[in-house]
């Protein structure tokens, strides 16, 4: 049985979808390695098999000033914006943090 008058407005259905410009931002210390960054986003996290096998944000760059080394930052524009989000919700020691730019606010 199929139902024609299906909600076209559901988010996957559209064909262009909101681009959200996001920052994310990595605490790279407070990172035990865990994996659930990289499970729930692949595109913007990977292994550092080369130091200590903890989380590693790709192409990020480190932050200036007190913090060099440890924080790590990104920005991106995704229409895919539950990846980083889930990535930073699932994070065990939450070493990751996302903020959406034209909202200027955190989102997770």
């Amino acid at each position: 049985m199929t139902d024609v008058n299906l909600d076209k407005t559901y988010e996957h259905d559209k064909k262009e979808r909101k681009v959200h410009r996001l920052r994310i931002i990595f605490n790279r210390k407070g990172c035990i390695g865990s994996g659930h960054c990289m499970l729930s986003d692949p595109y913007n996290f990977a292994w550092d098999e080369k130091i200590d096998w903890k989380a590693l944000l790709v192409d990020g760059k480190p932050m200036e000033g007190k913090f060099q080394g440890e924080l790590f930052v990104k920005e991106i524009e995704t229409d895919s914006p539950h990846l980083v989000m889930n990535a930073a919700k699932t994070c065990t020691p939450r070493a990751i943090a996302v903020f959406d730019i034209d909202e200027k606010k955190f989102i997770a």
